[in-house]
């Protein structure tokens, strides 16, 4: 074991002096460099799992502080709104000129419609409505407009029986399916129940349902609602009902906004 030290060595500082690397290293570094290059390769990886992880919190962290911010501003905005109808009445009772309309279609709820299953609510905008109007909070959606006459029409709520809504669930793989108002004596009249196309369907409590787009009646990515129950039937387990609690408050409407068709 001695003279092969020795002579490994020897060899080791010949190479040197020429300049080179002797077999037994050149061996030695042949054989380590799969490992070396596996744990080389697994490094980087992991270094850019956790540099994505890292920027994936602070990209939803800056998303969220987005989404509160428009919300504030379409709170402002509905307070302007209720500001310029106020001012417009003051106007009209002082024999004043009214001023000019502001560019968003908004409107107030003047009268209320509403029984067991018929849930309708009057608006009164600052410019003419079309039968189509989409209405909303700046929480999320309450309607569309079904009748209009000048400014004024007659929108019909989400929760209403005879509406339904083309929706899905706000994830990557999320599932589809119609929204329509919880209508069953037992069920809260306020809330809404999604049954999915698909039997199979992966619906959570905490997952947000908004608008599909599919059919055209409601544009795409519309809010809707949180999802607080999941039931599937005793009777036919491919039965499957999620129960969703509304963004907007529909019991308590007083400032809406309008979304006309093409603008």
């Amino acid at each position: 074991m001695v003279v092969l030290a020795a002579v490994l060595t020897w060899n080791q500082h010949r190479a040197r002096n020429a300049g080179g690397v002797s077999l037994p290293e050149r061996g030695a570094r042949a054989a380590v460099w799969p490992l070396q290059s596996a744990l080389s390769s697994s490094g980087r990886v992991l270094r850019n799992v956790a540099l994505a992880a890292y920027r994936g919190r602070e990209l939803v962290a800056e998303n969220e502080r987005l989404e509160a911010r428009v919300r504030r501003l379409e709170a402002e905005k509905l307070r302007m709104v209720g500001y310029y109808h106020e001012n417009l009445a003051m106007r009209k009772k002082l024999g004043w000129q009214s001023p000019e309309a502001p560019p968003n279609v908004a409107g107030r709820v003047i009268d209320w419609s509403s029984g067991q299953s018929r849930k309708r609510v009057t608006i009164e905008a600052n410019r003419e409505l079309e039968r189509g109007n989409i209405v909303r909070t700046e929480a999320g959606l309450v309607g569309r407009v079904v009748e209009a006459q000048g400014s004024r029409g007659t929108v019909v709520l989400i929760t209403d029986r005879e509406s339904a809504v083309a929706a899905r669930v706000q994830r990557e793989d999320g599932d589809f399916g119609m929204v329509r108002a919880a209508i069953d004596p037992s069920e809260d009249e306020s809330m809404l129940k999604m049954v999915p196309h698909s039997h199979k369907a992966d619906l959570r409590v905490g997952d947000v349902v908004v608008s599909s787009g599919d059919g055209g009646v409601y544009p795409q990515g519309l809010p809707i609602g949180v999802i607080e129950t999941v039931r599937r039937s005793a009777v036919d387990v491919a039965s499957i009902t999620a129960y969703i609690r509304p963004f907007a408050d529909l019991e308590h409407l007083d400032y809406v906004l309008v979304e006309r068709r093409g603008e």
